[in-house]
């Protein structure tokens, strides 16, 4: 996964994800209207990347529920097809998404012309993006507002407008040339509890490459601001990557230099470069995997500022499915405090999924990875405390008592928190697509134990689609908690929210949102709107 900007406070809730329109399903045709499962292979900001296409299924603006634990926790629009492979912009998600995620979408009909979506030199390796459904140039843009209001008496608020532009897609009267952008601009308005108020703007370019792909060949150039699925531990960097693909495997070089952390603006001070060596399933396979092992060195001032390789593995099989990446730093002498060995294993994540029955599944996995993407629009105590307690260990299941209910436990043992070493027991049920307008709900209890504190959080999620074009949902939750050295001793914190999302005339994209926390220090009122045009 991107090692990239970490979730930040609350100022920086308002993370993009908005885009897409629903469409209507082609007619018919045997295996469409059936319930399918992918799998997330890449991650950057904004986007999910899926092993599912237009041949399994997929179509250009079609919804899809990111599953874990038989609940739904993030909803998809696919932005962009190939015959076996999807881009997907992020909606909404109540916590972070990782690689190996399940996606659960309804098939339509195969297209007419899938047999051409894609082709040899266009079609990307398991860990990264398919190329657009349809030739040209396409894209969104985006308005947001995000405001938040302090319940303590202080009078405390932070105002966000912003905007965002992405482009992805072969230049008209140029198809062997292929832009990608993704530029975002915020401005911060806050009045602090002394009633000063403060100001400030932030311009951040994710994205901003042309690759170049000659007609009939399977190299590829890409030059700017770019990110690799194939690359994910070196994450962010602006120069040249050069790669070879074949059948079953892809290579690649890449040299350059670190954006500017706060700002991402382009900087000269750290220089980097690197490759990789992937081996990977054919296209089309039924169980696709990769195997990616890299390496890369960054340096300033001509001294070393990071050295590592990098390991990458996925599987997603019928029964079996896993994801892992783990980085090796390499220490240079004078870099070796006491105690420290020249070579270290860094920034692990690891996963497994089995199914071991067509209604149980299992998984597990652990996680000691510094920073992770957020994906959400609005911020609430649950999501505050699953980034709190999400470094660790985990193992549960979930069990499909029929086709539209599911129940769920896990245990997690966590040790990258401010809490320290603390475990976690959820218990959880879902139910999707009742009869009738088309409801779902999801529920969670878990109690939590630390060396400070130990509580109980619970939480409920109800949705409706009484149109295709409208989606509305209600949540809300409780966070009871026993301070064991703290004053008060007794801590309860509660929240109730609504989110609303429609599609206009096909284009355009609406979503609004709205919660109310009370109790703890930290009681607000949030607000968050965006409106965004596809094209």
């Amino acid at each position: 996964m991107p090692r990239a900007l970490s979730g930040g406070g609350r100022a920086a809730a308002w993370l993009l994800g908005i885009v897409a329109l629903t469409h209507p399903a082609a007619g018919q045709a045997p295996g469409a209207g059936r319930t399918k499962l992918a799998h997330i292979t890449y991650l950057t900001s904004a986007t999910a990347y899926l092993d599912a296409g237009s041949e399994d299924g997929l179509r250009d603006a079609a919804r899809a529920d990111v599953v874990r634990g038989g609940a739904t926790i993030a909803v998809l629009r696919v932005a962009f097809l190939a015959s076996h492979r999807a881009a997907c912009d992020i909606v909404s998600a109540t916590t972070a998404l990782v690689v190996g995620d399940s996606v659960r979408f309804v098939a339509a009909a195969p297209a007419r012309d899938s047999g051409v979506v894609a082709t040899r030199r266009t079609s990307a390796p398991p860990a990264g993006p398919g190329r657009p459904s349809r030739p040209g140039l396409r894209g969104r843009v985006g308005v947001e507002y995000f405001f938040v209001q302090q319940q303590d008496g202080t009078g405390a608020q932070v105002s966000q407008p912003a905007l965002d532009l992405r482009l992805d897609g072969a230049l008209p009267g140029a198809p062997q040339l292929d832009l990608a952008v993704d530029v975002r601009t915020r401005r911060t308005y806050t009045i602090q509890a002394d009633g000063s108020a403060v100001a400030y703007g932030r311009n951040r370019v994710y994205q901003a490459a042309v690759a170049y792909t000659a007609l009939g060949s399977l190299r590829r150039f890409t030059v700017g601001r770019q990110i690799s699925g194939n690359l994910a531990s070196v994450g962010l960097f602006d120069g040249v990557m050069a790669e070879q693909t074949g059948p079953t495997w892809t290579m690649g070089l890449f040299t350059g230099t670190q954006p500017e952390p706060l700002q991402l603006g382009f900087s000269g001070a750290i220089v980097e470069g690197g490759g990789y060596l992937q081996r990977h399933s054919s296209l089309g396979a039924a169980a696709p995997w990769s195997v990616t092992l890299g390496a890369s060195g960054s340096y300033q001032d001509m001294h070393a500022n990071r050295e590592f390789a990098f390991l990458q593995g996925s599987y997603f099989g019928a029964r079996v499915s896993g994801f892992l990446t783990q980085e090796l730093d390499y220490y240079r002498p004078w870099k070796l405090l006491p105690g420290m060995k020249p070579v270290s294993l860094t920034s692990t994540f690891a996963m497994v999924r089995y199914r071991a029955t067509a209604t149980l599944t299992l998984d597990g996995g652990f996680d000691n990875r510094h920073n992770v993407r957020l994906y959400r629009d609005v911020v609430n105590p649950e999501t505050a405390f699953d980034d709190t307690y999400r470094q660790g260990a985990w193992v549960g299941g979930w069990l499909e008592l029929t086709r539209r209910y599911r129940v769920g436990m896990d245990a997690h043992s966590s040790s990258g928190g401010a809490a320290g070493h603390a475990n976690a027991y959820t218990a959880s049920f879902a139910a999707s697509r009742l009869p009738g307008l088309g409801a779902s709900l999801r529920t969670r209890v878990t109690y939590y134990t630390n060396p400070q504190n130990d509580g109980w959080l619970s939480s409920a999620a109800a949705s409706v689609e009484p149109a295709s074009p409208l989606r509305c949902e209600l949540t809300g939750g409780v966070r009871a908690e026993h301070e064991l050295q703290g004053t008060p001793t007794h801590v309860v914190v509660s929240w109730v929210g609504a989110n609303v999302d429609v599609t206009l005339a096909r284009a355009w994209y609406v979503m609004l949102s709205a919660t109310r926390q009370r109790g703890g220090v930290d009681g607000n009122n949030e607000l968050y709107g965006g409106v965004s045009f596809r094209f």
